[in-house]
């Protein structure tokens, strides 16, 4: 259903109201990181991130275009995805789960958002593995935001999550809010691989009053 402008401005407003909170926003959802990757080893396989570059980047979908797991395009750059192949997609067409949403206690975590999550994933930096400084959300209007769970090996000395020059810590298992407009850069600096779960959310008065009413301390 297309927005309306008063659609449209409520949800500017709910999401500016939710950044007033802060850049990283640790809320009450939680999984339990440990149990949550022995199941996926045991059931999945990670594939390449964005297999047109050789960075130690890997990824698994919890959400994609078919609900399938190859990664394509759902892991791949989708700007060049749709040069190559003459498509027009988006990140919101990626919205059918994966079998790896079905796992318990992040199938509980979704149906807070019901289909307002969209090409989530969850994400595997080796040791070396980079994103460079960057911000999402080019637009004047953010129509989504990003829920991130770190999972493993998410914080120094052996990961740098770097939001408007600052360094992030995180308590793994818990689902935070993060202001991705504002630039970022990731680097495993460490030995071990890195683990994080990657949700895309719409903004909406609902999704965004779903989070701050279970923020982990309310300001």
């Amino acid at each position: 259903m297309k927005q309306t402008q008063t659609d449209i401005l409520l949800n500017a407003t709910a999401y500016n109201t939710m950044a007033l909170y802060g850049q990283q926003q640790k809320t009450k959802f939680y999984l339990d990181p440990d149990k949550f990757l022995d199941w996926v080893y045991a059931n999945h396989k990670f594939v390449q991130y964005n297999p047109r570059k050789t960075i130690n980047r890997y990824g698994l979908s919890v959400t994609s275009l078919d609900g399938e797991l190859s990664g394509i395009p759902d892991l791949d750059s989708l700007r060049e995805y749709n040069q190559e192949n003459n498509t027009n997609y988006n990140e919101k067409d990626f919205k059918t789960r994966t079998p790896v949403a079905e796992y318990p206690e992040l199938k509980t975590i979704l149906d807070q958002f019901g289909d307002a999550v969209f090409r989530s994933h969850i994400l595997k930096l080796d040791p070396g593995g980079f994103f460079p400084p960057h911000r999402d959300h080019k637009t004047p209007f953010v129509d989504s935001f990003r829920l991130i769970i770190p999972l493993q090996y998410c914080n120094a000395p052996y990961f740098n999550f770097v939001i408007d020059g600052k360094i992030t810590q995180w308590d793994s298992g818990f689902v935070y809010y993060a202001d991705t407009t504002k630039e970022h850069y990731l680097f495993n600096s460490g030995g071990h691989p890195s683990y994080w779960l990657i949700l895309n959310v719409e903004t909406s008065v609902k999704t965004v009053s779903k989070v701050l009413n279970n923020l982990w301390v309310r300001v």
